[in-house]
């Protein structure tokens, strides 16, 4: 799907929305004042007094507003003592939007909601399959059981160390918004990588924050056909996100085959990502050493330096299941 197509179904979903939540209060208030005829009659009066108030300020009368002001107030005060009599609150017969910040229009005045960019991760997610996964692999889900209690590594087992991974992942997660969470996860296959990276990813989503995830083969791919191929729009779109978004999570990195060219826009990526405090969570199958030969060694140091690293141990989980 073309990132238009998106689009356009996004804001179409705006306007559902929008037009559910106004035609909801619009049969809220029409009940309301069908017990209490006064209630219009205050909606009309200010209604008048709006446009006397821009009639006499076209006529310079300066003092309009204030009279204006003080005869709005006291309609207002009528109309909240008249709901409050009824046991209402003044503000349920407002539209209630999804969204108070842009009040389901997906922008506020020229720049995207933050609702937006959320909406816009989660049809992503959708096209990329990912929908349906963040159903099963969540930390609703998570079950610490399947590790393997036994000592591993230094006397340390799999079920030992998944829960200081936890525990360090949950509080990334609440102090996202102060401090940018950059981690490496690097490990044997099936040792739940993946599982902790679509659990962070669909915790931060339901926030209200916009991630972006994309497998290593997937953005490598991109990569190469923006530098060799130009690209489509979709591409470009893509390659903006990526620097734009609040989480990137590439996934299974090592796998994808990379290259010199595409090396230096990885090492780009980061570098971008870094430097705007943006979190940046990656997954990879190779060891620290064998990262700085695929990659190379001032990538290896970006991630030493800048990201917390942490190792999965363990045999493999899919041969238990």
């Amino acid at each position: 799907m073309e990132i238009k197509s998106v689009y356009s179904e996004i804001f179409g979903d705006y306007q559902r929305d929008r037009k559910t939540a106004e035609e909801k209060a619009e049969r809220l208030k029409n009940e309301i004042y069908a017990k209490a005829p006064r209630l219009g009659e205050i909606d009309a009066q200010i209604s008048i007094l709006s446009t006397e108030l821009f009639r006499e300020s076209m006529r310079g009368d300066s003092t309009a507003p204030l009279r204006f002001r003080e005869k709005s107030n006291k309609l207002s005060t009528e109309r909240q003592n008249i709901l409050k009599g009824m046991g209402i609150a003044s503000g349920i017969i407002e539209p209630e939007y999804k969204c108070s910040l842009c009040n389901d229009t997906g922008m506020i005045d020229t720049k995207r909601c933050s609702c937006f960019n959320k909406r816009l991760a989660e049809k992503y997610y959708q096209l990329s399959n990912l929908g349906n996964i963040l159903k099963k692999e969540n930390f609703d889900n998570f079950n610490f059981d399947i590790f393997s209690k036994e000592p591993y590594k230094s006397g340390v087992s799999p079920y030992d160390n998944i829960k200081h991974i936890y525990n360090d992942v949950k509080g990334a997660i609440d102090d996202f918004k102060n401090t940018p969470m950059n981690m490496l996860f690097y490990g044997g296959s099936g040792l739940g990588k993946s599982y902790m990276c679509n659990c962070i990813a669909k915790e931060l989503m339901d926030r209200g924050y916009f991630v972006l995830y994309m497998s290593a083969y997937d953005l490598f791919q991109l990569l190469t056909d923006i530098r060799f191929n130009n690209g489509t729009d979709k591409d470009k779109e893509s390659h903006r996100l990526i620097n734009e978004c609040d989480l990137l999570i590439i996934d299974d990195l090592g796998t994808e085959g990379a290259n010199s060219a595409t090396n230096v826009e990885f090492f780009d990526i980061l570098n971008i990502r870094l430097r705007t405090e943006k979190s940046t969570l990656i997954s990879v199958n190779l060891s620290l050493s064998d990262i700085g030969t695929v990659y190379s060694e001032r990538i290896l140091s970006r991630l030493l330096g800048c990201f917390r690293i942490y190792e999965f141990i363990g045999k493999d989980l899919r041969i238990f299941q």
